[in-house]
């Protein structure tokens, strides 16, 4: 593809962190839940054709993938968005690295095939791997546009391309599970879906790469601070699923892989967007510890708020939650997504308290260290637990493992920000018993005598959200309304109340008239 001059922008002098947090985290909020909606229609039509193996042998090759990416990881986006003065040259060196970064892990998936063959004792798996080595190869050629949006903070775009990255994958995989109803299905949907967003990351953004190393040395130092953090954050996140994929039955992993993504992908949802929108004001405000820490406390709470409930909501509701989305054939993963539900509002909060922030402040090396402290805690934890009652036990552990590690990550995060015990039992108090009382009330009044899944869901739901929402504003009235989220939320209600009221009495008004 031909080359063409892109012109870099670098800090606009009018940045303004308060709009600026709000509108990225808004849209990418907005854009995980879209994003989230597609998931679950997905989910609706592929639990329903293929099988809990078909999707185990699918996650095996997902997992060394990710594997290899997170050892060869550069770092390079991330150093894109962090530079605050960059060039053409920053750009196509970003660019280069990540296509050598592809092609490297692609050479690896091929070499490496049979032995995962050989972990998983699941033969299907190497062919499986060398069609994904070449989605692999092909993603490498994707431009790095979409990076430089974010660092730009168009977040409108950024939600574009990222729902048009979703959608290219979903309707192959769909139209494919349909016609050969098997795991090729999701293989060849992968690869289908690689290859049309490469083809959208250069039509959503002008940039036009060059082949270029001229600022390699600036990605290598970066990269070899980054490098131990990003393979221990990835170890870590991948850790259940390799330890459940050594047992050797594509089933099992299977009802595991699919019960870990839906019982964490509403908190999830959350976060990852967040994660999205914060990096880059976090890089911006790090000159103003005052201002910093305002932010991240009012952030952790907003966290806290949303994801509490949304954890023991999804535990609560785990049996009509799997009936309705997954079907009959998936009644094992019930027990599971009870336990994981709790596992991921764990690992949202963690995320949020110190994924970002160490990077942004230029934290690497203490970040690294923390993690790797923190997979070394979670393996022999979730060792035990699967010895102990197995998959069952492997997800009861995914809980215990974070309840160890969260007081390292307070004493690493108070480095960055003023952050005190009694500032997070502030924002945390209200949701925690809110959500047990939620819990609670839906457990005693479930209507168990209703036939339908998805009408107990919808009514279980309902009727959470409505004692959870209760409880919190009652509890923060009786605390005097203190300033904070459910003061700043309650606020935000209003001012919206208040500009419905007003456009509608304007349109009477003019009706009249």
């Amino acid at each position: 593809m031909k080359s063409r001059k892109y012109t870099v922008s670098n800090q606009s002098v009018d940045y303004n962190p308060a709009r600026e947090i709000l509108r990225g985290v808004s849209w990418s909020i907005f854009m995980r839940w879209v994003i989230r909606f597609i998931g679950v229609i997905s989910t609706l039509i592929l639990a329903r054709i293929l099988s809990p193996e078909d999707f185990g042998i699918a996650a095996m090759g997902s997992l060394m993938i990710g594997l290899l990416f997170s050892i060869t990881e550069s770092g390079a986006a991330s150093l894109l968005i962090r530079t605050k003065e960059f060039d053409q040259a920053h750009c196509d060196t970003a660019w280069t690295i990540s296509l050598l970064q592809n092609i490297i892990v692609g050479l690896l998936i091929v070499i490496l095939a049979p032995m995962a063959a050989v972990y998983f004792n699941e033969p299907r798996v190497i062919e499986v791997l060398y069609i994904l080595a070449v989605a692999v190869l092909v993603g490498g050629f994707g431009s790095i546009g979409p990076t430089l949006i974010r660092r730009e903070l168009k977040f409108d775009l950024d939600f574009r391309f990222n729902i048009y990255k979703k959608l290219s994958a979903f309707f192959p995989t769909v139209g494919l599970a349909i016609w050969l109803g098997d795991y090729w299905a999701l293989i060849f949907g992968t690869l289908i879906g690689t290859i049309l967003s490469v083809l959208i990351s250069y039509i959503i953004h002008p940039y036009r790469p060059s082949f270029s190393l001229a600022r390699g040395l600036e990605y290598l130092h970066f990269s070899l601070s980054i490098i131990p953090m990003q393979i221990a954050y990835k170890l870590h996140e991948m850790a259940p699923k390799f330890i459940i994929g050594g047992i050797g039955n594509a089933s099992v992993m299977g009802n595991f892989t699919v019960s870990s993504d839906l019982a964490t992908s509403f908190t999830h949802e959350i976060v990852s967007p967040i994660g999205r929108g914060l990096y880059p004001n976090y890089a911006r405000l790090m000159d103003d510890r005052t201002q910093l820490t305002e932010f991240y406390i009012k952030i952790l709470g907003t966290i806290i708020l949303l994801v509490v409930p949304m954890g023991a909501g999804v535990s609560v509701t785990s049996a009509d939650l799997v009936a309705t989305l997954l079907g009959e054939k998936w009644n094992r993963a019930v027990p599971l997504v009870e336990y994981l539900a709790f596992s991921g509002m764990l690992y949202a909060i963690t995320f949020v308290m110190y994924n970002q922030i160490l990077v942004a402040a230029g934290r690497e090396r203490p970040a690294a260290i923390l993690a790797w402290i923190r997979l070394f805690i979670t393996v022999p934890v979730l060792w035990l637990g699967l010895s102990f009652e197995g998959a069952l036990g492997l997800a009861k552990a995914t809980v215990v493992a974070p309840l160890i590690y969260l007081p390292l990550v307070y004493l690493e995060v108070r480095q960055v920000v003023n952050l005190s015990i009694l500032a997070i039992a502030k924002i945390s108090w209200r949701p925690i018993l809110g959500a047990v009382v939620m819990y609670l009330s839906v457990e005693l009044f479930h209507l168990e005598s209703v036939d339908w899944a998805i009408l107990r869901l919808i009514s279980d739901a309902m009727f959470g959200a409505g004692v959870y929402t209760i409880t919190v504003v009652g509890l923060w009235v009786l605390s005097g309304r203190p300033q904070g989220v459910e003061h700043m939320s309650i606020n935000l209600v209003r001012k919206k109340l208040n500009k419905v009221r007003m456009d509608w009495s304007t349109k009477c008004s003019s009706n009249k008239v």
